[in-house]
């Protein structure tokens, strides 16, 4: 690993959701490096919180979860960058939940980018040469569809598509139409 391929580790943000994908995306590139100094620590000191990190970051699940929360979070923040905006133009929420929706379905259908450089890599039990251990496919498999499915369902509830189709309905709607009491609560909200 070169020392230009590392990232700064990030905290995670409780109100922010691109801090995670920044968190995420530091840990899945300083992996390598992680285990490797949990290795040195467990074994220069005989440290016990060293060795139980370590020994999770080493199962399969870590760097496999890991790199589909890469794929999910860069998907899902498209859609919160677009919601951030000071202005949001109404007539993008649909297509951007649609792409959205679209986008989650496909990665249900098979993995996204990382995910496919984590399974090109994983080699014998091993990715980037460090042996995995608990290496349970199935499981990590059934927790991804899951998983997948559950930020869909909560996407779908947050979006309903009867509501986001009368929301793209406003927009044909000439604003002059509306009352102006009507538009002064609305965009105050």
């Amino acid at each position: 690993m070169e020392e230009h391929d590392l990232l700064s580790l990030k905290q995670p943000s409780a109100t922010r959701w691109l801090s995670l994908e920044r968190a995420v995306k530091g840990i899945r590139a300083n992996w390598v490096a992680l285990v490797l100094e949990l290795q040195e620590e467990e074994a220069d000191r005989d440290c016990p919180v060293a060795k139980g990190i370590r020994k999770r970051l080493q199962t399969l699940m870590f760097p496999a979860l890991t790199h589909l929360l890469t794929d999910v979070l860069a998907v899902v923040n498209r859609m919160n960058l677009t919601f951030q905006k000071e202005d949001v133009n109404i007539s993008s929420i649909q297509p951007v939940v649609s792409m959205t929706l679209a986008s989650l379905d496909d990665l249900m259908n098979g993995p996204g980018e990382a995910e496919t450089k984590f399974n090109e890599a994983l080699q014998d039990g091993k990715f980037c040469g460090i042996t995995l251990t608990q290496a349970d496919a199935q499981t990590f498999s059934r927790v991804r569809t899951e998983y997948i499915a559950e930020v869909t369902k909560s996407i779908k509830k947050r979006f309903p598509s009867e509501h986001v189709g009368i929301i793209a309905d406003l927009n044909t709607m000439p604003l002059l139409l509306i009352p102006s009491q009507w538009m002064a609560e609305w965009t105050s909200r």
